[in-house]
């Protein structure tokens, strides 16, 4: 049995050659690989030719020749390991829960499953470990009721709470997974009472039951529709501003034709909002409903 110093020395010589990304020569090995100095020359090559074989008995496909070591990491290292967004998803959730004490609940309640059947988490957003984020607040007997129903296709009756102080609801739906988007989590799929895409607030949501239906399947991803739900109505505007306004924020939404600028698209009640509050520099806005709603606002505001 190898003592503490040959597993040390033997462990420093599989990665040093492992990080390198060409072969290294004796003289390098023996200068930079602790474990080795102050051998002689021959009592060095001899420990680092048994060394050699030592790791590649333990599976690492080292060399020694002609006076360079080396690894073919072609044989050795693990092809590149692509994941899907559900994977992803899966593996980005049980990082940040886990070091939140909660991967134990979400684990029982089944998330990894959930995940892979819709949820989706982006990596560069905020952090899942937030103060006020609704996935680690989840009811975790909702989680896995509402996982239950997606794998196995199935429409649900839940009570939906759109406010506190609102009397609960009993919706039906066929449900496609859960959603994480800005701190919140979602529960998307088709209402079947509707007859359309549908995402309720997961926290709001309980006392999920199976219940007989039509099963509808997305025709997207989920992430989209969720988005493209909480966007609201979209419209196309063309605003006219007073010469020498900016409405910058109109601007990097459009594009701008001298004093209009022409948005296509864009989100109709973030459009009234944002010329209400321009509303002494704006000439001109189209179409007329647009502009009928941000009078209305200012009005709303006045009376305040």
């Amino acid at each position: 049995m190898a003592d503490g110093n040959a597993i040390e020395r033997l462990t420093n010589l599989t990665f040093a050659l492992l990080g390198s990304e060409r072969p290294r020569d004796y003289e390098w090995v023996y200068a930079h690989v602790s474990g080795y100095a102050p051998r002689a020359t021959e009592a060095f090559q001899r420990q680092l030719n048994r060394d050699i074989q030592t790791i590649r008995r333990a599976g690492v496909p080292a060399r020694m020749e002609n006076g360079l070591v080396w690894v073919n990491k072609d044989a050795y290292e693990l092809p590149p390991i692509e994941f899907t967004d559900e994977e992803a998803t899966v593996l980005g959730l049980a990082g940040d829960l886990g070091r939140t004490g909660s991967l134990g609940a979400f684990a029982r309640s089944g998330w990894a499953k959930l995940a892979a059947s819709g949820a989706t988490r982006t990596f560069d957003g905020p952090t899942l470990d937030s103060v006020d984020n609704d996935v680690l607040r989840l009811d975790a007997e909702t989680v896995k009721d509402v996982t239950a129903c997606v794998r196995a296709k199935s429409c649900m009756s839940f009570d939906y709470q759109p406010a506190p102080t609102v009397a609960p609801q009993r919706r039906t739906m066929a449900p496609w997974g859960i959603v994480a988007l800005n701190n919140r989590a979602y529960v998307v799929g088709y209402d079947t009472e509707r007859d359309g895409e549908r995402a309720f607030r997961a926290m709001r949501v309980n006392n999920v039951r199976r219940t007989a239906g039509r099963y509808v399947e997305p025709d997207r991803a989920l992430q989209d529709i969720v988005e493209d739900i909480l966007r609201g109505p979209v419209t196309d505007a063309r605003i006219t501003l007073d010469s020498g306004v900016g409405g910058a924020e109109l601007a990097a939404r459009g594009a701008r034709e001298g004093n209009e600028i022409v948005l296509a698209g864009v989100e109709r009640d973030w459009l009234v909002r944002t010329l209400a509050s321009l509303a002494p520099h704006v000439r001109r806005i189209e179409p007329e409903e647009v502009r009928v709603d941000v009078v209305k606002l200012l009005e709303a505001l006045g009376e305040r």
